[in-house]
């Protein structure tokens, strides 16, 4: 069967196509941000008009992922939304859970919420944690707001009433109300997006669905309407934020676990050419236009977490933003592309990001109305990438446009320009650099041990340069860098990721309580993957528990045992996992009960194989030279140009050169020795 896969990004949108005979078809097309369908829809035109001998239209599947909720919260350009919870705690969204990021900061400020105060609602009615109701639901307060939002013209509204979480026949009658006020209207109940302890967190992350909801939820009906038209009639997967893949009508409805689906496929995408590349665990690093994306992939499988935040007022700093309870791959992201603004700063000095010129008007060098300069602009004037080979060739760039533009900067600097060139360049390794080191050790890895995968648009560009600030020896830049996120979604599994809050401590244990519990959500996930065309008796289900000392605030996630064993052997088994995870978290253990607070499920099909053998050309791979700069020798060199698709498996070459693909392009320093192997990935050895 033949799969199309589709990334959306801040500057370019990319494509994947795996047509009926097994072959991969790559594909770039400049993003359309005031309407993210249209880039889409016009790559997947030309891919089908170009190769429709190739495909079985009835049988093709759509796979995609979306930077429409991302931008939505960031630019804050989502519906006006509503708010509804138990009487009396209207404010939550303000007072947050009383943390602060910053002890000292007499003036610390978030992010204002999503839902001002005006539209903020509050239902009589009371339930206990431990499920009591002390306070029966007053219906006509709820459809008293349903007449105050249909007033106001909310499209969209979020509801989180206490203890839901384990308790939701409160917020499903409210959701009942409203919608019998109101038909049309989205609501979004916390119990059914984040059915998980902690208020705020809770209410934070069903805020963020509600939100961006019918904005996804257009997106996704007018794709399948443009793509019923061209006679893809089958429902179109999209890509969550933990690397499975989910149909439409989930994508729909619960967009806050797309919010970052593109980084999460180049995850996916990254630990497969890892594989093949004869590497477990690598350091994935992928560059486009716009970010940069640092994952560490130990053992074959990318770290997924628990909790995420967006929106940080101030960046990078944990605590700023909005917190999302939804399952997510665990990566580090910075404001760096290559459409990354430069400028002088206050202080006189070099700045880059984390503005971005984005598709448009795009770098200068793009001739799109852009004039500032950018990451892309200091590239091409050091030569790593050319202006006649840019997108394959069917992108025309300007390097006068790109000088013209560099020079106002550097004249500003008192610098030359190749100097501000190089200096922009430079700059953004070493901030990526940085952040890589703090993410691995964070997670207490080692950098240096670790093989590098470089993909996106700009990511092989700038690879050589952070591998040799980080100390890493080897990068892997596979076939197709340019769009490996596309390709990622062509690798990753249908999947679903479920959780329920359900506190239990050991010394009490409830094996009934456990069962029923985990077959619900067993019942849940099969529901949605096998509605992605996965049959039931292939689904393969995974359980780990969120788990804490009694009166921690703070719980660790680990894998939960085979629950049909004896119930003595499950608790020894389940406690054994929790000592070595804190050990090697905190490097002690504690005397004190223990007890699983949140449930997860992780149900899925198999992932799918698109890497193909290279295929060596009988041909010259040399296209010719240009000058390059090289910090390493001071200047500017004559250096070979190399085709990447010609190059013969296993015939190593010294640098310095410059080895092009139609996406994007490698830069090999002076240092560096490369080859392509047999699976058609560069691989770059630095000495």
């Amino acid at each position: 069967m033949a799969k199309l896969a589709f990334d959306t990004g801040g500057t370019f949108t990319d494509f994947a196509l795996l047509d009926d005979r097994g072959d991969l078809h790559l594909h770039k097309v400049l993003s359309t941000p005031k309407n993210p369908a249209e880039a889409v829809v016009q790559g997947v035109s030309e891919l089908l008009e170009k190769f429709a001998g190739t495909i079985a239209i009835d049988r093709l599947q759509v796979l995609g992922a979306t930077t429409v909720v991302t931008n939505a919260v960031l630019e804050r350009k989502g519906v006006e939304t509503g708010f509804v919870t138990t009487d009396g705690f209207q404010d939550m969204l303000r007072i947050r859970n009383e943390g602060r990021y910053d002890l000292y900061d007499l003036n610390i400020k978030y992010p204002d919420p999503l839902v001002t105060r005006a539209n903020s609602f509050g239902a009589r009615e009371r339930i206990a944690a431990d499920g009591s109701v002390m306070t029966e639901l007053k219906e006509e307060t709820v459809r008293e707001i349903a007449g105050r939002l249909k007033e106001k013209g909310i499209r969209s509204v979020a509801v989180c009433l206490l203890h839901a979480y384990k308790y939701p026949q409160h917020e499903q009658r409210v959701a009942a109300l409203l919608r019998e006020e109101d038909p049309d209207i989205f609501v979004s109940l916390s119990s059914e997006v984040c059915p998980e302890m902690r208020e705020f967190d809770r209410a934070s992350t069903t805020v963020v669905n509600a939100y961006t909801r019918p904005q996804m939820a257009g997106h996704v009906a007018h794709l399948q309407r443009e793509f019923a038209a061209k006679g893809i009639n089958r429902q179109v997967l999209w890509m969550t934020s933990s690397g499975g893949l989910v149909p439409s009508r989930r994508a729909a409805e619960l967009p806050v676990r797309l919010i970052e689906s593109g980084p999460a496929a180049g995850a996916v995408a990254a630990a497969e050419f890892g594989r093949t590349a004869g590497e477990a665990s690598v350091l994935s690093f992928d560059m486009g236009g716009t970010t940069a994306k640092l994952c560490l992939i130990p053992d074959g499988e990318p770290n997924v977490g628990t909790d995420l935040e967006v929106a940080h007022y101030q960046r990078f700093r944990k605590g700023s933003g909005f917190p999302l309870k939804i399952q997510s791959i665990q990566m580090i992201e910075i404001g760096a592309g290559g459409g990354s603004i430069a400028a002088k700063n206050p202080l006189g000095l070099l700045d880059v990001g984390p503005h971005s010129a984005g598709a448009m008007p795009g770098p200068a060098a793009y001739q799109r109305g852009g004039t500032q300069p950018t990451v892309t602009d200091a590239d091409i004037l050091l030569g790593y990438m050319g202006t006649e080979s840019f997108v394959g060739g069917s992108f025309k760039v300007s390097r006068e446009a790109a000088h013209e533009a560099m020079a106002k900067l550097a004249a500003s600097l008192d610098v030359s320009v190749e100097r501000c060139a190089w200096g922009i360049h430079d700059l953004v390794n070493e901030s990526m650099s940085k952040a890589a080191a703090m993410h691995a050790t964070d997670l207490g890895v080692d950098p240096r041990s670790l093989p590098m995968v470089a993909f996106g648009g700009a990511g092989p560009v700038h690879a050589y340069g952070i591998a040799r600030k980080l100390g890493i020896s080897r990068i892997i830049c596979p076939t197709g860098a340019g769009v490996s996120s596309a390709i990622g979604l062509l690798i990753a599994p249908v999947a679903v990721d479920l959780s329920a809050s359900h506190p239990m401590v050991l010394d009490a244990w409830d094996v009934e309580a456990m069962n029923r519990l985990l077959d619900e959500l067993s019942a849940q996930g099969a529901e949605v993957v096998s509605a992605a065309g996965v049959p039931k008796d292939t689904i393969g289900n995974r359980y780990t528990v969120d788990m804490r000392h009694v009166g921690q605030g703070h719980e660790i996630t680990v894998a939960l045992p085979d629950r049909t064993l004896p119930k003595e052997e499950f608790l020894s088994e389940l406690r054994g996992n929790f000592f070595k995870l804190y050990r090697e978290l905190f490097g002690r253990t504690v005397a004190a009960p223990l007890e699983v607070i949140t449930w997860r499920l992780r149900a899925g099909g198999e992932k799918d194989q698109v890497t193909r053998p290279h295929e060596t050309v009988v041909a010259d791979a040399r296209k010719g030279s240009r000058k390059v700069y090289f910090q390493e020798i001071g200047g500017f060199a004559e250096t070979a140009v190399y085709d990447h698709y010609k190059l013969p498996v296993g015939e190593e070459v010294k640098g310095p050169a410059i080895v092009e693909q139609r996406e994007s392009t490698a830069v090999v320093g002076p240092s560096g020795v490369f080859h392509v192997d047999a699976h058609g990935n560069l691989v770059i050895n630095i000495h």
